[in-house]
């Protein structure tokens, strides 16, 4: 391999003769190493029909990214291929896969090119090559590789599918949002993260968002407003009518939610206008309404969900009778449950219990950073008790644990915790529980008693 390397003239010469496993090796040290002549001739060789350079793309120059591309121009300039050569996709930036060359399967999502040549035909080009990407808008520009691959793929659009698997922008200008979806299909995009905008931003969008008719993952994380407090009058108006605007994504399937200010009592429309039911809903970092939560139990679109996130919103001044009949409500589907630094007491939980007792499906339950007593910590593991299929478990430590300043007394951790453990393992044997403090007014850190190690350790 390193004689290869060192004499590429006597590489280039045997690749028809290279054993097949040694393709991903050699490809991914002369990626590295910036051996741009073998990469090249690499391509219209390639044994198998899927090559990921993913994991490579962060850390090369951008010539070994223009040799790739450089072989690809190759293989489509034969008018006869190498019968030698399979390659039919290859996987420029895409988080959820590495250099895997000899995969058998796609690198796509379960089930994705199905759902996509079903539902939208036009997502799935017969075109000769297909390249699957991930593209970042990052402070309003895209980075060096992913402008030349677009720019690539503008050119040989007859030849080339370029398909976006997920779409992120945090921040933006127009004019690199125009020049993408020049070349990129709104209607393809299964997953857009949107970060750190503006109202003028998501107007500005909106004409794109509306074609995204098979969006599967939305993320929405820092939406703000530009303008004044002194323009409230204005800024409601604008909200309205942008949230009366809102696309319907009628396959989305994962909504996540964080830092969205406009959500604020808007919550039934937001979700209102969504046409069907989705299966992950995430929301953190947003202040509710009591009206927002007496929309839950009569929302359609949150009645099969599978995974609900609710996270470091106050919830201490809101009654969660609602809540509670949306958790019966998906008592049947629910897989993971975290209400998490929600400033809930014992009464909120009770308005809880007695339907999260009968979410039978549940594998994973978050609570922690919650405000609870040891005696209403037990009931809530009583009634958790009965959920058997529970995997991981993250609890809050009871207030006792704490002495009237907020400073976490480790030592009273070890004593009740142990307690509460056996209460449980009388109706089942846990598999991964936690009991995690809040922050200590005194150290700044948490402390942590785990089923494991059944000790009181800390974490910065």
């Amino acid at each position: 391999m390193h004689r290869l390397l060192r004499e590429e003239a006597l590489a280039i010469s045997s690749l028809k003769d290279l054993p097949n496993m040694l393709f991903p090796v050699l490809f991914e040290e002369a990626f590295i190493f910036g051996y741009t002549k073998i990469l090249k001739a690499m391509i219209p060789e390639w044994p198998f029909p899927y090559l990921s350079i993913a994991v490579l793309i962060d850390n090369c120059n951008l010539e070994s990214l223009k040799a790739v591309l450089e072989g690809l121009d190759i293989l489509l300039a034969q008018k006869v291929h190498s019968s030698r050569c399979k390659l039919k996709e290859i996987s420029w930036r895409d988080t959820n896969h590495g250099l895997d060359g000899i995969r058998p399967g796609s690198h796509e999502v379960e089930g994705l090119s199905e759902f996509m040549e079903q539902k939208h035909p036009n997502c799935v080009e017969k075109k000769e090559l297909k390249v699957t990407t991930e593209l970042s808008v990052m402070n309003g520009r895209l980075n060096e590789s992913d402008t030349y691959l677009l720019e690539w793929t503008q050119q040989r659009k007859d030849s080339i599918h370029l398909f976006c698997r997920k779409l992120v922008i945090q921040s933006l200008t127009k004019a690199t949002v125009i020049e993408i979806f020049k070349i990129v299909n709104a209607d393809c995009i299964p997953e857009l993260e949107l970060c750190s905008l503006c109202l003028e931003d998501l107007a500005f969008l909106n004409p794109y968002l509306r074609q995204m008719d098979n969006l599967l993952e939305l993320t929405l994380d820092h939406i703000t407003d530009s303008l004044s407090i002194g323009d409230s009058e204005m800024l409601e108006e604008r909200m309205i009518t942008l949230v009366s605007q809102l696309p319907t994504f009628p396959c989305l399937q994962k909504l996540c939610i964080n830092d969205v200010y406009f959500i604020y009592g808007n919550l039934k429309e937001f979700l209102g206008c969504l046409k069907k039911p989705l299966v992950s809903f995430c929301i953190s970092n947003c202040e509710l309404s009591q009206s927002d939560l007496d929309y839950l139990p009569y929302c359609l679109n949150i009645f099969e969900l599978k995974c609900l996130y609710i996270i470091n919103i106050h919830l201490q001044y809101l009654c969660l009778e609602p809540l509670g009949f949306l958790l019966e409500s998906v008592r049947h589907t629910l897989g993971c449950l975290a209400l998490k630094s929600c400033n809930m007491g014992e009464p909120h939980f009770k308005s809880l219990l007695p339907a999260l007792s009968q979410c039978f499906h549940l594998t994973d339950v978050n609570f922690q950073e919650n405000e609870l007593s040891l005696l209403s910590l037990k009931q809530l593991l009583q009634h958790t008790s009965k959920l058997t299929q529970l995997s991981y478990e993250m609890y809050p430590a009871p207030h006792e644990c704490y002495d009237d300043r907020g400073v976490i007394l480790s030592h009273r951790i070890e004593q009740f915790c142990p307690e509460v453990l056996d209460m449980l393992r009388a109706k089942r044997q846990p598999k991964d529980i936690n009991f995690v403090t809040t922050q200590c007014s005194k150290c700044g850190i948490y402390y942590v008693y785990d089923l494991e190690t059944q000790r009181c350790r800390f974490l910065k």
